[in-house]
């Protein structure tokens, strides 16, 4: 994997445009086309990185598992990507979170017509991106606060992103999938029901985080700081402005139409964390959970998956008070 990653940036180089000398190029992964990374797709389309002095290389990465492996490898410095952060940490690796997208589970749970309650997902399949990625988190903690069994009552399979999860649910090869914008809107277009709305639900998880490694912050900390003032920045544009943000969210998500698009948007900025706040909270939910078949996270705090120096100094200066101004 580190092979193909790394070529796939080196491609990225060579085919974009020069960056300025006065900007730092980096590579930074995104985890999924859905609107909860519009945040970071207006960063880049509106030149907010450059304003404050990077020039990002975006690179998609399905599934928050493959990021953390790419981080660790050292393809990455910066990325959004969460979910299975704890696991990672656990098994060797310093990728902290310095900032939250989403601390909720973004996600519905689309399904078959003939699912119309939660004891009929017995004995079905259910798509999600990656094992360990938040969609695969989410499920899991869904479906034991519904009272099923993962893998026992319910089959849970990986698709590799969201649209090959709404794919294979077309094709029956699932009953249902988990589901971010647009997905949802076009998943409900083509006859499936929502059975779950997590918003719903009362579970917080870190679907999503600006996440980078200690050893980068320690190294190249300036960097991550601008990284994190950039996104933070973007945010509060597409809290603003709707036009603009429709625009960008239509672009990376290759949608045109523009009901679609105002659903994506209502989504976005339902779920987007503004500011990017920490999430201590649905970190205690994900060691509580890795507990119960990990002894190693027993007696682990959300404090040692998270590095909040950065968004603390940022808070303390007024920085995100100041935006919009």
């Amino acid at each position: 994997m580190k092979r193909t990653l790394a070529l796939t940036i080196f491609a990225l180089l060579i085919g974009h445009t020069t960056a300025p000398a006065q900007l730092k190029r980096i590579a930074a992964a995104y985890s999924a086309i859905s609107a909860t990374q519009a945040g970071f797709y207006l960063a880049k389309d509106a030149k907010i990185f450059e304003k404050h002095g990077l020039f990002v290389d975006p690179v998609y990465v399905a599934g928050a598992s493959r990021i953390q492996q790419a981080m660790i490898a050292g393809e990455f410095t910066l990325a959004l990507g969460g979910g299975n952060i704890v696991t990672v940490n656990l098994a060797g690796g310093d990728v902290v979170i310095i900032g939250g997208v989403v601390n909720v589970p973004a996600f519905y749970l689309y399904v078959q017509p003939s699912i119309k309650r939660q004891e009929d997902l017995k004995g079905k399949t259910l798509g999600i991106t990656r094992y360990g990625a938040s969609t695969d988190g989410s499920l899991r903690l869904l479906l034991k606060k519904w009272r099923l069994e993962p893998d026992r009552d319910v089959k849970i399979i990986q698709m590799g992103g969201q649209p090959e999860i709404l794919a294979g649910m077309q094709a029956g090869v699932v009953q249902g999938g988990i589901l971010s914008s647009p997905g949802d809107f076009k998943a409900n277009k083509a006859g499936f029901a929502m059975l779950a709305n997590f918003a719903r639900e009362a579970i917080d998880y870190p679907t999503t985080g600006l996440v980078s490694t200690r050893t980068t912050i320690n190294k190249d900390r300036d960097t991550v700081k601008r990284f994190l003032m950039a996104y933070s920045e973007a945010v509060d544009r597409l809290f603003r402005d709707k036009e603009l943000a429709i625009k960008v969210i239509g672009k990376w998500t290759r949608t045109q139409d523009r009901e679609t698009l105002e659903s994506s948007y209502e989504y976005a900025t339902n779920f987007i964390e503004r500011p990017p706040r920490l999430p201590f909270k649905a970190i205690e939910t994900v060691i509580s959970e890795t507990a119960e078949t990990d002894p190693r996270a027993k007696g682990r705090k959300a404090e040692e998956f998270i590095d909040p120096s950065l968004y603390n100094e940022l808070e303390k200066s007024g920085y995100f008070q100041s935006l919009g101004r």
